[in-house]
């Protein structure tokens, strides 16, 4: 699956060197809503952390290939993370997890630019772990009591799915699920995952 990925990723950086000269380029301004949550789920352990309204905030550049409807965007982003885990006795303990992450998504547009569009959107991501990666998330059993702790992870690995709109050329709204494709957070009881929705309001100069 891996060399699916990297031939996908591949032919669209080609795609786009080649009709740089030509291609229309736009920077643009970008944040949003983060819904995330961390599961696990083994013979031994079954655990959650839940979601709690994170954000991210950042820059796009914006690419148009003179082809029918084929684009590209890369943007670079503050990503932040939150989760809240019941502790089991009526409290509740709230952990974050901050990156630095670059989404690089081909676009496939239709619809009439300069007034309303619609786009599909697919690609990479690669988020750094900037505030912690000595994080532990501590692991409660069904009566509050801690068993183990789970250390976060220098850098996660997405393929993202998005769709959304973008209106009078400008303002752009779009949903994208983050498919996590690495652990997040190191685990001996199995693989520990974030899995993340955003909804993202972009507005391109």
């Amino acid at each position: 699956m891996k060399k699916h990925l990297l031939s996908i990723v591949f032919i669209a950086v080609a795609l786009m060197t080649s009709s740089v000269a030509d291609a229309q380029i736009r920077f643009g301004i970008k944040a949003g809503l983060n819904l995330s949550s961390l599961s696990l789920s083994s013979n031994n352990l079954d655990w959650s952390y839940k979601h709690r309204p994170g954000f991210h905030v950042g820059a796009v550049v914006d690419f148009k290939v003179p082809l029918a409807g084929l684009g590209a965007d890369i943007s670079v982003l503050y990503d932040q993370r939150n989760f809240r885990t019941d502790n089991g006795d009526g409290t509740y303990s709230n952990d974050k997890l901050k990156y630095i992450s670059i989404p690089i998504n081909i676009k496939y547009t239709f619809g009439f630019d300069e007034v309303a569009s619609l786009y599909l959107a697919t690609g990479p991501q690669f988020s750094f772990n900037v505030d912690n990666a000595g994080l532990t998330l501590d692991i409660p059993d069904s009566a509050g009591k801690i068993i183990d702790s789970f250390k976060a992870k220098n850098f996660d690995f997405y393929w993202n799915l998005g769709i959304g709109f973008t209106v009078i050329n400008h303002i752009r709204l779009g949903y994208t699920y983050n498919i996590p494709c690495t652990k997040s957070l190191d685990s001996p009881y199995g693989s520990v995952k974030n899995k993340t929705n955003q909804i993202t309001l972009t507005y391109l100069f």
